[in-house]
């Protein structure tokens, strides 16, 4: 088989990206691609990116890929260089790149990126950090949070520190970090001069934390007039592995906004609140997709034999987006322990298991929906 012809990555002159250029040997016997040789290297990349506007292909990105320290400064001191819109093409196309291939290492360059002069630039590459637990990147993450002059910029490092706590309650990081991760969360979810858009994550990440005052934030975002906020509270309730929550997360499952269903179905998801399967399985049949997905996605955390059932007759008869969510989810329920002895909460006896139950009761006094 021959070389594919390069086509260029989006914003340069092509609508689709193409993640890799593949080649193969003619005596090539195990059916699996090779990639094709890059082109540049990490310092000719950049040089093209400045001086020449022909385009250049997914594949060609990767030399930015696990920079040398040399090739870091370099780009470093030549990055502003690099036309406004290519940076923004580049930086996002790199992004969408590493969401398919774990062998990129990003890192160095989004890193770089994140200090860019264009609001577009630092939001992307902020956001294709969101894996990197590693240290170095709190202090400059709370410094954007605090001083960028742009809110979806700051949104993003909100959403980015929550990682920061959660590793923090793992043990995962130093003490120290992470509280000063949270400090600055909290800060913002106090200030009610905030844009909500940063409140919202900011709280989303908050949930991650112990701290028994996070509680009370959530609490009070669940009864703002606000409707970002409210959403975020149930984003929150499902991320603090806290019981208390099922029965609000449950009553909103009523609600007459998309969003706050679809996200009420994903928090009893992560609450996993048996006493929700029923309503979660008519919502297979909600007239918004975005609350199917969410409940489909619920029904494989909770499990038991009505989830596994209704996600069966989705995974045979649905559409096929949906088909393949309720795929993916019925292997989420084996994982997950199929909500028996495995699951990480229990709460109300079902039909699939009435013996062995460490009970806990939070959502007996479900209540109507109303706002």
């Amino acid at each position: 088989m021959t070389k594919q012809n390069e086509q260029p990555i989006p914003g340069e002159a092509s609508n689709a990206l193409h993640r890799n250029t593949w080649t193969m040997d003619a005596d090539w016997q195990d059916d699996e691609p090779q990639l094709a040789p890059l082109r540049f290297t990490a310092s000719e990349l950049l040089d093209h990116l400045i001086r020449d506007p022909a385009p250049v292909t997914g594949r060609d990105l990767y030399a930015f890929s696990d920079l040398t320290r040399r090739d870091t400064e370099l780009i470093r001191q030549g990055w502003p260089a690099v036309p406004v819109e290519r940076r923004r093409t580049v930086v996002r196309n790199l992004v969408e790149l590493a969401e398919h291939d774990l062998d990129l290492h990003l890192g160095r360059i989004l890193r770089i990126a994140m200090q860019d002069s264009d609001a577009d630039v630092r939001q992307i590459a902020i956001e294709g950090l969101w894996e990197d637990t590693t240290s170095d990147l709190v202090g400059p993450l709370v410094d954007t949070l605090k001083r960028d002059p742009h809110e979806q910029v700051r949104a993003a490092a909100a959403a980015v520190l929550g990682n920061f706590v959660l590793a923090g309650e793992l043990d995962e990081l130093d003490a120290a970090l992470a509280m000063r991760a949270e400090q600055a969360l909290l800060e913002v979810v106090r200030n009610e001069d905030e844009p909500l858009k940063v409140q919202s994550r900011a709280l989303e990440s908050l949930a991650y934390s112990s701290e028994a005052g996070v509680r009370q934030l959530i609490e009070n975002a669940y009864y703002s007039p606000h409707e970002a906020l409210r959403v975020s509270a149930l984003v929150a309730m499902g991320r603090s592995a806290d019981v208390h929550w099922r029965s609000y997360a449950r009553a909103e499952l009523q609600s007459p906004s998309t969003t706050m269903r679809a996200e009420a179905a994903r928090a009893c998801g992560e609450l996993e609140s048996r006493s929700a399967t029923s309503e979660l399985v008519q919502l297979l049949a909600d007239e918004e997709r975005p609350v199917r997905l969410a409940a489909i996605f619920a029904l494989g955390r909770i499990g038991g034999r009505n989830a596994r059932n209704a996600l069966g007759a989705m995974q045979t008869e649905g559409e096929p987006i949906e088909a393949e969510a309720a795929a993916d989810a019925l292997e989420e329920m084996l994982f997950y322990g199929d909500g028996g002895d495995g699951a990480l909460f229990a709460d109300e006896d079902d039909e699939d298991d009435e013996g062995d139950r460490w009970a806990v009761d939070d959502d007996d006094d479900l209540g109507e929906y109303a706002r």
